[in-house]
């Protein structure tokens, strides 16, 4: 028999890749908890005595058969007994105790029991999987819809008093004008600053960013969602030229969160207790906040996954589908049954269009191209432009100094501005000042041509109330201002007005503005086209030129250039109601994303960095510099770590050195460094704690914020710590430690990779200690002190993360970008032939590729001194 250590744990190494593990009484009398390969469960059970387990686990490591009695009584399917028989580890936890017990409840459970087991698994069945996704879908389209209808009225109201003051005075009518616009922006504003102050921009970056792992103060609560619902209503009732599915994305999402939280009561169940299925239900959320904007459930989820997951589990795509399928439901039914006629038919989202099948010839396809490549360019610029205006209006010291502390100010006077550039009876009669962005994209589409007369007879003219909106005409009269002059101005003051509003301190999206531009980009060239060819590319009789199917692909082009998605094709073929035009979209949108991928980051992206969010961005296609930068050349050298000649004072020294440190690696000793795992910093704050008492030195937290793996991972830790709080003048122990804490993990939380652990677990003896009331430490004299602090550490095993992750010395970072994305990595070491040489993290990747697009990924220049290698949000590797 192996040797027996000090502390209880006996191993025998009978498989190379994981041991077979007792861990007994102090006595060494009776064995207590098992971690045994499949085929030794049916032999061996807790609470047996030593000499017995030994005499079996001799027997079977030998090559002697043992049958279990249960197995002699043919208790046992023959599945059972082949899965027995297979030579492999079985992937839970659970003990032969619980196998036994299982077998022994299914011979003697009773009619009712059975009855009652299966109930609860139906209950758990629906609640996990189908209730909470159409609950989703439905709350989140309620929403939907009470925010569409709130919209509109007020720009139903906006118009109404505009043209009614209109007949009075002109004047009157651009007062009313600027004023609407002015005091509900600005209330939005207000609403925002005052309630809460995460409701303000997209939400889309934010929500990539909490997806990604990393928790973002109040993003998600109950507060953010009122203010965003109020302050969208407001920002787009008054006309300020922004869009509403970023701002959805980030209520579906909260909508998802609270849901999540709604289940508290059942956190006894692993499904609830998983933090990886909240951030399903996550994406779920921001899948039906598209399909609320748009009413396309299936080009939702996909929009939902591109612009939120760089990798989305397939097993939770059912889900999503599911939830935006209930959500287009309640959507059709308020449509028909609740809300009134004269509002629905402006708040649904479809574009409709009736093209013919042969909508374009062969001979247009390079034009498509073309367009591509415009809206490529297009998009980049605009990214260019919106981040040099948010860096401007957060480095200037003039601006600073006005606008700084101010930001709702700033705000109104935006919003004044933007009310005197559309107000239809000066500039906005070249902008078509009294439209919607709804109406306006309806227009862009429209099956006709602006050029063109509508009394021809030909069918392809576009009618005067239509054209009247684009000649600067009044009461559906045709203007004298040419349609093409009309585009190019809204074409132009849009281009940067959104990219100014978009950085306001209001609720603002950006895909509707994008694809309206886009549209308008492709509405231009298809009328220049249409002017050029007035019967066709081939001549009369032939296929005529359309300019809608321009507005269509340029709309599609340009969206997916801004927000790097190619999703936006299903989108447009959902709102559109036609497939004909499915080959130019995916022609010009491929191309256009391509471009400005190439160029510059997403919108997204481009917001993320300039908030520095703690997010490592996607590379760029075609950079060299990640295929021949090596690890070695950006980790950092310097480290702090521990061995077993650690002392206790330099243990104590070291991590009050370190607040920031989240986790130390663990080495043979200082010379040859050869990396044996890690162990966190609450451990060894537990472990001095339980050595040396009190310390308030020890407990110094200066990190930023935490991560998810740390905030959904203590919940029965803090349920225990409330119901053993400790009493009136008794100090406090440290925090509880939990099995994901307790030797500092690599992984986020939602990474697949993580083992959520349960009670049967070789920690489980280290983690039930913390509930054993402390008792305090016998004062000590100096001598003692001084002769424990000098003596060396003494480390549990089970503490010690035994397989911290790892890369080679001469690793690229394309490949170590992919396995950080993969698998939500917070930090790596970087070993040579298992010697430690560095590590590296989200802070050090982030700054590599910091300016990417611009110079490639380039090493990191530090300064000479030594520093601790901190993760992002201040977590160290």
């Amino acid at each position: 028999p192996p040797s027996t250590p000090p502390d209880g744990l006996v191993r025998w190494n009978n498989s190379p890749s994981r041991p077979l593990q007792i861990v007994m009484d102090r006595n060494q009398r009776e064995i207590l908890h098992l971690r045994v390969p499949l085929q030794l469960r049916v032999v061996l059970t807790p609470h047996i005595s030593v000499e017995q387990s030994m005499h079996r686990l001799t027997d079977m490591l030998s090559g002697r058969r043992v049958v279990d009695e249960d197995q002699r009584e043919g208790l046992l399917s023959a599945e059972e007994r082949e899965e027995n028989e297979d030579d492999r580890w079985d992937g839970d936890d659970s003990t032969e105790s619980d196998v036994a017990t299982g077998i022994r409840r299914g011979r003697t459970e009773t009619m009712s029991q059975f009855v009652n087991r299966q109930y609860q698994n139906i209950v758990h069945f629906f609640v996990e999987d189908w209730f909470l996704s159409a609950a989703l879908g439905i709350i989140t389209a309620i929403l939907s819809i009470g925010v569409d209808v709130a919209i509109e009225y007020l720009l139903h109201l906006r118009l109404h008093m505009y043209e009614v003051l209109t007949d009075v005075s002109v004047y009157s009518g651009f007062c009313y004008w600027v004023l609407h616009i002015g005091v509900c922006v600005t209330f939005a504003a207000l609403f925002c600053s005052l309630v809460s102050k995460q409701a303000v921009g997209s939400g889309i970056p934010e929500v990539k960013v909490i997806i990604s792992g990393f928790v973002l103060k109040n993003y998600l609560s109950l507060k953010t969602l009122i203010a965003k619902v109020i302050g969208l209503v407001f920002t787009l009732g008054g006309g300020l030229p922004v869009g509403k599915e970023g701002p959805f994305v980030h209520m579906g999402a909260i909508v998802a969160s609270l849901l999540t939280k709604a289940t508290t009561a059942c956190r006894y169940n692993q499904f609830f207790s998983n933090e990886g299925r909240e951030m399903e239900m996550l994406s779920s959320g921001c899948a039906v906040g598209i399909a609320c904007t748009f009413s396309a459930p299936a080009g939702g989820v996909l929009y939902g996954i591109e612009s939120t997951s760089k990798y989305f589990a397939v097993k939770n795509y059912w889900r999503s589908f599911f939830a935006t399928t209930c959500s287009a439901l309640v959507f059709r039914f308020a449509m028909a049954a609740i809300v009134p006629p004269h509002i629905g038919g402006t708040i649904t989202a479809y574009y409709q269009t009736n093209f013919p099948n042969e909508v374009f010839l062969v001979e247009e396809i390079p034009l498509f191209v073309l367009l591509g490549v415009m809206c490529g360019l297009a998009g980049a610029l605009f990214i260019l432009v919106h981040r040099k205006i948010a860096t401007f209006m957060k480095t200037n010291r003039l601006f600073q100094a006005v606008f700084g502390k101010s930001p709702v100010a700033f705000t109104a006077l935006i919003a004044c501005l933007v009310a005197v550039v559309t107000f239809p009876g000066g500039l906005g009669m070249y902008l078509a000042g009294k439209l919607t962005f709804r109406e306006t994209l309806a227009d862009f589409v429209a099956n006709c041509t602006f050029s063109l007369p509508y009394e021809n007879g030909t069918g392809l003219g576009c009618k005067p109330s239509l054209l009247s909106h684009w000649t600067g005409g009044v009461n559906g009269e045709i203007g004298g201002i040419h349609p093409l002059l009309t585009l190019t101005c809204y074409l132009i003051v849009y281009f940067f007005l959104v990219a100014q509003c978009i950085s306001l301190h209001v609720p603002a999206g950006i895909f509707v503005p994008s694809f309206v531009m886009g549209a308008c980009g492709g509405r231009i060239m298809g009328e220049a086209l249409a002017m050029w060819f007035p019967e066709g590319i081939r001549g009369a009789g032939n296929p005529q030129i359309y300019p809608g199917l321009y507005a269509v692909v340029g709309a599609a082009a340009y969206t997916g250039a801004v927000t790097h998605s190619l999703s936006i094709a299903v989108i447009v073929c959902e709102t559109t109601g036609q497939l004909c035009a499915l080959l130019p979209v995916l022609i010009a949108l491929m191309i256009a994303n391509a471009i400005c991928s190439f160029l510059q980051p997403s919108i997204y992206e481009s917001i993320i960095l300039l908030k520095n969010l703690p997010f490592l961005t996607d590379l760029p296609p075609s950079r060299i510099s990640v295929h021949t930068l090596k690890v070695e050349k950006v980790m950092v050298k310097e480290l702090y770590f521990i061995s077993r000649h650690t002392t206790y004072k330099e243990l104590r020294d070291l991590v009050i050195a370190t607040p920031h440190l989240r986790s130390y690696p663990f080495v043979t000793d200082k010379e040859s460094m050869c990396l044996l795992g890690s162990v966190s910093r609450r451990y060894l704050v537990y472990l001095l704690y339980n050595k040396l008492g009190h310390d308030p030195a020890l407990h110094t937290d200066k990190r930023r914020s935490r991560t998810a793996s740390e905030l959904l991972s203590t919940i029965h830790s803090f349920r225990r710590q409330s119901s053993h709080a400790t009493g009136l003048g008794q100090i406090a122990t440290p925090s509880y430690l939990t099995d994901r804490n307790i030797s500092g993990n690599t992984l986020l939380a939602h990474s697949p990779l993580h083992d959520a652990g349960g009670h049967h677990r070789a920690l489980a003896p280290l983690l039930s200690r913390q509930t054993e009331p402390h008792l305090e430490l016998p004062p000590q004299t100096v001598m003692e002190r001084a002769t424990l602090l000098a003596s060396a550490v003494i480390i549990d095993d089970a503490a010690i993360d035994p397989a911290p992750f790892q890369l080679v010395n001469g690793t690229s970072l394309f490949k170590v970008h992919t396995l950080f994305s993969l698998l939500g990595l917070n930090h790596a070491y970087v070993t040579e032939r298992g010697r430690l040489v560095g590590v590296v993290s989200l802070k050090e990747l982030r700054e590599t590729f910091s300016n990417i697009y611009l110079r490639g990924a380039l090493p990191i220049q530090r300064p000479s001194m030594a520093r601790p290698a901190l993760s992002e949000n201040g977590s160290a590797a």
